[in-house]
């Protein structure tokens, strides 16, 4: 879409935004409509996005199901999150009240084509909001499946409208009237969008990249760690900003959790992404390959051991082995990078101090997951790690009862829970007096 149409797009959801954030019981009944209109065509709708983008069909219905349930979610107790807050104050009455902005400008990733768009837009429409969403190139018959659900379900139009296009579109729906603008990718491609925003004065939360510790301590359960860290590096083929990307492990523990995690990375079935059976598919692109790889090499050339695969697939189509390094150092690119591959690098550790400094030497700071027995000393622990979200004894997961988001170069503000909904409202203080105040000599 060229600059002309990416606009009315836009002015067509300002058409609709009126009308829309009027009643919630109508936004209420309009997305239950959608719930059921994805549980009925969830496996078609995943079919879609594992022949975009490569992802295992069982990850891509599952994906499908949890959007369903994030739209329920907020369905159900949006209204509740959006209640005004009475304050305590000098007027005869004071309260808060949230009111949507208007429309939103959504930029989505491709790794996960559903979950990422609707899990911001669920609670953002549920609070009187509408949206235009630019989806990634990659998967962009993904993005227009969701607009095509929201008709299907009876939704009015111009609620949520799909941009078909380029970078360019991006831009130009940063540009257009949106009121505010939210992005999830890159910790590059974020900043730009950022700074196209603020130039326009308007909100921005930006949801990037991650590089996950994964801190396994001496007293952990070895059978549950092992199983965790299968699961939470190897997601999506890792290619997921809260997968599980750097693994410390207590030096007491390090032999027997190693060898289990070698084990349950070599049951997991590599290959035809369209089959149920299948745990790991290829990567999304020939870049994403070429990227893992040079990462692994690198690691491979500055003396990292490989314990498990380190190679590409023979055959057709994007995919990597299941990867397991030791010999980490810090000049190594896995130990530096956000790593988008089933690559797991381990660094055997002392103590959970160590552990700790470790993990938190990073540029990113999104999700990280403690694997311990004494949870007193993992409360301590999550504490001191420098990340949005902190997950004992299992990997991080998003869920919509929980805030999501990180600091440091993973982004700004949340999503998910009543503190995603509040990201795109007018947060208005509200007081009655019955006399004039006194104190004028201070704005």
């Amino acid at each position: 879409m060229d600059k002309d149409q990416v606009f009315e797009l836009v002015r067509k959801a300002k058409r609709a935004f009126p009308e829309w954030k009027k009643d919630y019981e109508k936004r209420r009944s309009y997305i239950y409509n959608l719930v059921e209109h994805l549980k009925k065509n969830k496996t078609e709708l995943a079919k879609i996005a594992t022949k975009e983008m490569g992802k295992a069909l069982k990850e891509s219905i599952g994906e499908v199901e949890k959007c369903a349930w994030a739209l329920e979610f907020y369905a159900d107790h949006g209204d509740s999150f959006l209640s005004d807050e009475v304050l305590n104050t000098d007027a005869r009455k004071s309260f808060l009240t949230f009111e949507p902005l208007g429309v939103i400008g959504s930029i989505m990733p491709w790794n996960f084509p559903y979950w990422q768009a609707l899990r911001f837009a669920a609670p953002c429409l549920m609070a009187g909001n509408v949206i235009v969403m630019k989806p990634s190139r990659v998967t962009m018959q993904s993005g227009i499946e969701i607009e095509k659900a929201f008709a299907d379900a009876g939704i009015p139009d111009g609620v949520f409208s799909t941009v078909v296009g380029s970078v360019d579109s991006a831009n130009h729906l940063i540009d257009s009237e949106v009121n505010a603008v939210t992005f999830t990718g890159s910790t590059n491609a974020g900043a730009k969008v950022g700074e196209r925003a603020a130039m326009n004065l308007k909100k921005c939360v930006l949801e990037l990249g991650g590089s996950d510790p994964f801190i396994v301590l001496d007293d952990a359960i070895i059978e549950k760690a092992a199983d965790g860290a299968a699961k939470g590096r190897f997601i999506n083929c890792g290619q997921s900003c809260v997968a599980s990307k750097r693994f410390f492990v207590g030096k007491n523990i390090a032999e027997d959790f190693i060898e289990l995690f070698i084990k349950k990375a070599s049951e997991l079935k590599v290959g035809d992404p369209m089959s149920i059976e299948t745990d790991i598919g290829p990567l999304s692109s020939k870049d994403g390959l070429e990227t893992i790889s040079g990462i692994v090499e690198d690691a491979k050339a500055k003396g990292a051991e490989v314990l498990l695969g380190g190679e590409e697939m023979d055959g057709n189509g994007y995919f990597y082995k299941p990867t397991i390094l030791t010999n980490i150092t810090p000049d190594m690119r896995i130990a530096k990078e956000e790593t988008f591959g089933p690559v797991a690098p381990i660094t055997i550790v002392e103590n959970e101090s160590d552990a700790i400094k470790m993990a938190n030497d990073s540029e990113f700071g999104l999700g990280a997951s403690i694997w311990t027995k004494d949870l007193a000393k993992a409360d301590k622990m999550s504490r001191r790690i420098e990340s949005g979200i902190v997950s004992v004894n299992n990997v991080v997961i998003s869920d919509p009862r929980i805030p999501f988001g990180g600091i440091k170069h993973s982004g700004f503000g949340r999503e998910l829970s009543r503190y995603g909904m509040l990201e795109f409202v007018n947060l208005k203080s509200v007081r009655f007096y019955d006399n004039l105040t006194h104190h004028h000599y201070v704005e």
